[in-house]
């Protein structure tokens, strides 16, 4: 027994049509069903033709695919994006926060009162090597390399460090004042008269410091200290119009008796000891335009002046040196060190 049915396609989707009806969506072509029975009975042939020229499920209706592959890609590309302006982001944000540090930096002032920030120590030795950053000095040390606190906590006196300082109430008024430095701490009234001349050391310029167009500083150092003895060296920074003048001064205290110890006490001042300041100069300092054209009166008369002359102890040995001043020549000071000499 055989059944002759009407197939078609639907042309709503496309799918297969049984008699005039889709499978898929329920579209009804009656009339075309009703004309194909109709000429079957008449004899007429009607020809079935597949959508758009080829056989359903060889890409006839192909558009849903089409679409669903522009949605991936749309995806894709909107990925790329947010990844870019994630990325943007980033470096936008680490490059506002390294300026926001570097901002922060150089704006903000660190502030010690125990002297070592008179020293400005850029962590390279007078060797042009670069170490710690604090200088420690030693006896085994070939001299002094720097100037530096050598402070101790096992004696019967202690350090306290004073700070004053001068700012002018106009902020464009550069010409300021400010001096740190050490005095001695023990018995009551055990070092006043030590400490009254450490004092008048420290606050030399003070009176003064108007008269220079940036004012001036001074950082007081102990350079060493026993149950015996105490040095302490004072370096001045005076700021003057075409740049920095700086000075260097000394004291030397006899701790039992209270009196300051003079550089004749501590060393023969004659011509043997310029003679050994040079060459020291030479191995310590290397090449100083100011002393290599300087005739040994001359060197020995700064070594001797009480204002220009320089003498302090370190735990090296004796640092012994002068400030000098000259048109023809850089102003500055100079010091080397005699390793042999002791009290």
């Amino acid at each position: 027994m055989s059944e002759d049915r009407d197939y078609g396609f639907c042309p709503r989707c496309g799918a297969l049509m049984h008699d005039g009806v889709c499978r898929s969506c329920g579209y009804a072509r009656h009339s075309i069903a009703q004309q194909a029975r109709d000429g079957a009975e008449d004899g007429q042939v009607f020809q079935r033709k597949e959508p758009y020229g080829q056989p359903y499920g060889q890409g006839a209706y192909t558009q849903p695919r089409r679409e669903k592959k522009n949605r991936k890609v749309l995806i894709i590309v909107l990925c790329i994006i947010c990844a870019l302006i994630l990325v943007i982001g980033l470096i936008l944000s680490f490059s506002f926060l390294g300026k926001a540090v570097g901002r922060i930096s150089q704006s903000t002032d660190i502030y010690y009162d125990d002297g070592y920030d008179g020293y400005y120590d850029d962590g390279y030795d007078d060797f042009g090597d670069y170490g710690s950053g604090y200088y420690e000095p030693s006896s085994d040390d070939p001299y002094y390399k720097e100037i530096t606190d050598c402070t101790r906590t096992d004696l019967e006196y202690g350090i306290s460090w004073i700070v004053e300082s001068i700012t002018p109430d106009d902020d464009e008024d550069y010409c300021t004042y400010y001096s740190t430095y050490p005095l001695l701490d023990g018995k009551e009234g055990a070092y006043a008269s030590i400490n009254k001349l450490i004092e008048q050391k420290a606050l030399e310029y003070r009176d003064t410091y108007t008269s220079y167009p940036g004012g001036c500083a001074t950082y007081g150092y102990v350079t060493y200290m026993d149950e015996e003895m105490i040095s302490i060296a004072f370096q001045h920074d005076i700021y003057q119009e075409d740049g920095t003048l700086p000075r260097l001064s000394a004291v030397t205290f006899d701790l039992e008796s209270g009196q300051e110890i003079l550089p004749e006490q501590m060393t023969d001042l004659d011509g043997e000891f310029v003679m050994r300041f040079r060459a020291q100069n030479e191995t310590q300092n290397g090449s100083v335009e100011f002393v290599e054209n300087s005739s040994d009166e001359e060197l020995l008369a700064l070594l001797r002046d009480p204002d220009m002359g320089v003498f302090f102890y370190s735990p090296v040995g004796l640092e012994a040196g002068f400030n000098y001043e000259s048109e023809g020549y850089s102003s500055g000071w100079v010091t080397v060190t005699l390793k042999d000499q002791t009290l």
